[in-house]
């Protein structure tokens, strides 16, 4: 049974850590450890929620409730240039129970930022990294709520209070109905445009280019955010579940790919590329994942991304290091070849720094990547948006984690409208490219109801 909270202890609490304070600060207190702020997921925009990420197997989440303040991308503009901005944003003291425990802003960018959004992400914008008003912070090892100074006390009591009633989401009895296909993948376009890629690859022109393309849904009521969500954590609780609202829109996933994170002066990154499907059985399994380590064209493929991984962060790195060999990266319905690298960076790198060097890996988008992106803007005939970009966190000292915005959709009422992308190399099938991109859609495909 979990532990009750007095939400007038807690406006009680508030109050006092400000009268201490001073009004400009953070306030940070604890939580008991069985209050769990994702129930406000199921009805995020009823609830005012503006962004998740969560890390299910860790034990982290992170739900941003209200808006204290915005930092926003400009067309044209990748994500470093707003890192003295967000820096700002964060600058003022804390108080609480935990005054050590620093504000985050959560948010993320469009995967080409020099190009206008279109439908269905009108909304989204470039990027942008928002300060929450309530941040509730659960990182495996404690649990706790960051105020900042425009949230009221009685804000915070009816957060808590809304928490409490909210109770435990079914999600299995939480169904909008089977989901229909309003706009299936144009099959012709995809066949033909991973034949003429994949011919170009083999003359020469580039190594790589990733093809994507969408599909949309759509059910006879809205789609619950939190049904798909907790779905989303009970089968890809290693992956990093992710939501982004902007106006009546949720941008939401569970991404595979770690594109980079930095605590205490630590980088990590992931380069996630080459993949096939699960097996019916274990042998069956066995035999798919050592057919993957031994196929020439995905090792090809993968190691292109390490290589740019490494050569990307080498110059703001050092003690940069990455195996040999590649790890198999097992999910619920494929497996992928992944490496990570890891290394120090050098003082003065921030995340954000990080992630401008990183984005966009050649598993997203190619390379090399000016000419893999003229591939994509030739052949996609829809606006990825957010879809592929960096999506995640960062806090006043610059340490944070982004992801890759991969097995997502993003959802308005009862329409969704999925994304899903593949490498193409010299030797890809189309027939065989095509089977794969569906399996890349199913995660999100059954989460919404699918």
């Amino acid at each position: 049974m979990a532990t009750d909270i007095d939400p007038g202890e807690v406006q009680a609490r508030v109050e006092a850590a400000r009268r201490g304070a001073g009004a400009d600060a953070f306030v940070a207190l604890t939580l008991p450890a069985d209050f769990d702020a994702r129930r406000l997921l199921d009805d995020p925009q009823g609830a005012g929620v503006v962004a998740s990420y969560e890390r299910p197997a860790q034990g982290v989440a992170m739900i941003a409730v209200g808006e204290a303040g915005r930092v926003e991308a400009a067309t044209g503009d990748g994500p470093g240039a707003v890192g003295e901005a967000a820096r700002a944003l964060l600058d003022r003291p804390s108080a609480g129970d935990l005054p050590g425990l620093r504000p985050r802003l959560l948010g993320g960018f469009r995967f080409n930022g020099a190009t206008a959004p279109g439908a269905p992400w009108d909304a989204f914008g470039a990027g942008w990294l928002v300060l929450p008003r309530v941040l509730f912070l659960a990182t495996g090892e404690s649990n706790a709520m960051i105020l900042a100074p425009s949230a009221a006390a009685s804000d915070v009591a009816a957060l808590i209070e809304r928490v409490q009633r909210a109770g435990v989401l079914d999600a299995a009895a939480t169904s909008t109905g089977p989901l229909r296909v309003e706009q299936p993948v144009d099959r012709e376009r995809w066949l033909a445009s991973v034949a003429t890629i994949a011919a170009e690859v083999r003359a020469g022109l580039y190594e790589k280019a990733v093809l994507a393309t969408t599909q949309q849904v759509a059910a006879d009521a809205p789609i619950s955010i939190g049904a798909a969500l907790a779905r989303l954590r009970e089968n890809y609780a290693d992956c990093h579940l992710f939501t982004m609202t902007s106006g009546d829109a949720t941008f939401l996933g569970a991404s595979p790919e770690l594109l980079v994170s930095l605590t205490h002066g630590r980088v990590r990154a992931l380069g996630l590329a080459g993949s096939t499907r699960r097996g019916g059985d274990a042998e069956e399994d066995e035999r798919l994942g050592a057919a993957l380590l031994e196929s020439a064209k995905d090792r090809i493929e993968h190691e292109t991304v390490v290589r740019a991984i490494r050569e990307r962060l080498e110059p703001a790195t050092d003690e940069l290091l990455a195996p040999n060999q590649p790890q198999l990266r097992r999910l619920r319905n494929i497996q992928h070849l992944s490496t990570e690298i890891s290394g120090r960076v050098r003082p003065g790198v921030d995340v954000l720094d990080l992630v401008q060097r990183l984005h966009p890996t050649p598993a997203v988008c190619g390379w090399p990547a000016d000419r893999a992106r003229e591939v994509i803007a030739h052949h996609e005939a829809f606006d990825r948006g957010w879809y592929a970009g960096p999506v995640g966190w960062m806090d006043g000292a610059g340490d944070g984690e982004f992801a890759v915005g991969l097995r997502a959709a993003v959802v308005r009422g009862p329409r969704a409208w999925l994304f899903a992308g593949n490498g193409i190399m010299g030797d890809s099938v189309p027939q065989s490219e095509l089977d794969e991109v569906q399996l890349k859609f199913r995660p999100v495909r059954e989460a919404l109801g699918g």
